[in-house]
């Protein structure tokens, strides 16, 4: 019977027109039926989204689902091609704290509304985790040949070595080496001509300057491109000061290769990308970037066997305790190379990804704005000031006196500025697996503030991923008013009763929250303070021609931002 009925459907199908049609013209029929099915996708999936949208007095609702065109393929290609406009248009087509997307196979639902936000941060990791998430990034960005997965408990037991960056005693030491390394060099950012003359080629410029392609002109100042001239000089000095002077020594091209793989690491979780000139790149460098963490690992590793290292890694002294507790950690749990090494170069890509970015986005805000400058200026020359003693540099140059407890506590406004460029400059995405069906509900000022007569609860279902767009939040004119323009204000409190004046990062929340609130936040905030003081005090920096400095458009890569070119700049020196 069953053979029969089937026979029925095919004869019926040979015997119809729009089968013959099929049969005899494919290359129109095909594409006319794609199109008829893509119509239908995008009609079903809207009258969906308007049955979710009108669901306005239910106590729990769905989120809305955007709308889409291609079955399977849902919001993909969207997202591929601009995710961050992409969320931009679903958060202002429903108005909602949170919206869902199909993407392939998955459901995500993503939050862009602070009360939504600080419920996903006080989640508990059986709701919410993002170990898959992680354990797949390190294998399609750091190719770690799911080590990660695989070695759980080592991986474990290294990561919590990071947690003595959240420690005192470590940031108060760390700051404090940053801060004397800092004195000494910030008058070499850029040197005299080591020459008679500007255009006679030298060799004994730092590696920053030569990445920068420092250029010294008669007059006295000097032109360099300023992004890489800033990333790499901050990235000697905080590289040296975790894994020592040999690490850099030793592989003078680690820089180079450290933003090679920063530029082509969103083409490498892309896969389809890898294969591009900026995605070969990366694949490159991260292999020169595994092999030189490894090698510094097995000397490490010997130093505190208590064997000798090769020659090259004789002196390991200037190690931080942070990176020689994670070697011992790594050791003491049979940890395999593979695990070691792609771990400890994304340590090293994430130590110096955000902050140095940071810094440089951070000094062209202010020093293309005089008044900001000035005023900054101001506030930081009793905490950040050349040496009363009179004290040089090895280059001769005038050194800095930082206090960097007067920077960090007594300086609103630099403070401020700092989070103002991470609120305009970082744009990475919090990716949580859902464990358990999810409710979250808005704040009644927060549905006010998104225009809603009253807030309203949504439920996330187990199986599904949560993404925090972090990048949407920081442009939406409801949290923050005119987000396209850069204003320290806006996270300076008003004096409270001792005085003081308080910088509050409100709806911020760049270093993440709740269990995966960023390890190095603490110190990567003086970090930055401590770098862009200094250089404020001890440079002026303006365009090459003109009265503005003109602020690059910016590109992608990694949580922060880079700029899509780099800018070229003309500094002097303010102090000799």
């Amino acid at each position: 019977m069953v053979f029969f009925r089937s026979s029925q459907l095919a004869s019926s199908l040979e015997s119809h027109g729009l089968t013959w049609y099929i049969a005899e013209a494919p290359m129109v029929s095909i594409p006319v039926i794609f199109v008829l099915i893509c119509l239908i996708t995008r009609t079903v999936t809207e009258i969906r989204r308007r049955i979710s949208q009108n669901q306005v007095d239910a106590v729990i609702r769905t989120p809305s689902r955007i709308p889409y065109w291609v079955p399977f393929i849902g919001s993909a290609v969207s997202f591929a091609r601009d995710i961050e406009g992409t969320i931009a248009r679903g958060r202002d087509s429903t108005g909602d704290g949170v919206v869902s997307y199909r993407i392939g196979p998955s459901k995500y639902y993503v939050v862009y509304m602070p009360s939504l936000v600080q419920q996903v941060f006080a989640q508990k990791l059986s709701t919410l985790s993002k170990e898959k998430i992680f354990e797949w990034f390190m294998n399609v960005a750091f190719a770690d040949g799911h080590a990660t997965r695989d070695e759980h408990h080592a991986f474990h037991e290294g990561h919590k070595a990071l947690n003595m960056m959240l420690k005192d005693d470590f940031i108060t030491e760390a700051t404090t080496k940053t801060a004397r390394a800092v004195e000494t060099q910030v008058g070499s950012l850029v040197t005299s001509a080591p020459w008679p003359s500007p255009d006679r080629e030298g060799n004994d410029l730092n590696p920053w300057e030569k990445a920068g392609d420092v250029k010294f002109n008669n007059d006295g100042t000097v032109d360099a491109n300023f992004y890489s001239l800033i990333v790499n000089y901050m990235g000697q000095i905080v590289i040296d000061m975790f894994w020592g002077k040999a690490l850099i020594r030793n592989n003078p091209g680690l820089q180079k290769d450290l933003w090679d793989f920063d530029e082509g690491v969103h083409h490498l979780v892309t896969s389809l990308l890898a294969i591009s000139a900026a995605g070969r790149r990366a694949v490159a460098a991260r292999s020169r970037l595994t092999k030189a963490m490894e090698e510094w690992h097995n000397a490490m590793a010997a130093v505190q066997r208590g064997d000798d290292p090769p020659s090259q890694y004789q002196d390991l002294d200037d190690v931080s305790e942070v990176m020689q507790v994670r070697v011992k950690t790594w050791v003491d749990n049979n940890t395999s190379a593979k695990l070691q090494a792609t771990n400890d170069v994304s340590v090293l890509w994430g130590v110096n990804v955000n902050s140095n970015k940071n810094v440089f986005w951070m000094l062209l805000q202010i020093y293309s704005r005089p008044e900001l400058l000035s005023d900054i200026r101001e506030e930081i020359m009793e905490y950040v000031k050349v040496s009363p003693t009179g004290e040089r540099d090895l280059n001769g140059f005038s050194k800095l006196q930082i206090d960097v407890d007067g920077l960090c506590k007594n300086c609103p406004l630099i403070k401020a500025s700092f989070y103002e460029t991470m609120r305009m400059n970082m744009s990475g995405l919090g990716i949580r697996q859902v464990n358990q069906d999810l409710i979250l509900k808005e704040s009644a000022s927060d549905a006010a503030m998104f225009g809603k007569k009253q807030p309203q609860s949504y439920r996330i279902p187990a199986g599904s991923a949560l993404v925090l767009a972090n990048g949407t939040m920081q442009q939406d004119p409801r949290i923050f008013e005119n987000p396209d323009q850069f204003l320290s204000q806006r996270f300076i409190d008003d004096k409270g009763k001792d005085g003081n004046v308080r910088v509050n990062m409100k709806s911020l929340h760049t270093f993440g929250g709740g269990l995966y609130k960023c390890k190095g936040r603490y110190f990567a905030e003086k970090e930055v303070l401590i770098f862009a003081a200094s250089i404020l005090v001890m440079w002026d920096v303006g365009p090459l021609q003109g009265d503005a400095l003109i602020l690059p458009k910016m590109g992608l890569a990694g949580a922060s931002r880079s700029p899509a070119t780099d800018v070229r700049v003309r500094l002097t020196r303010r102090y000799q």
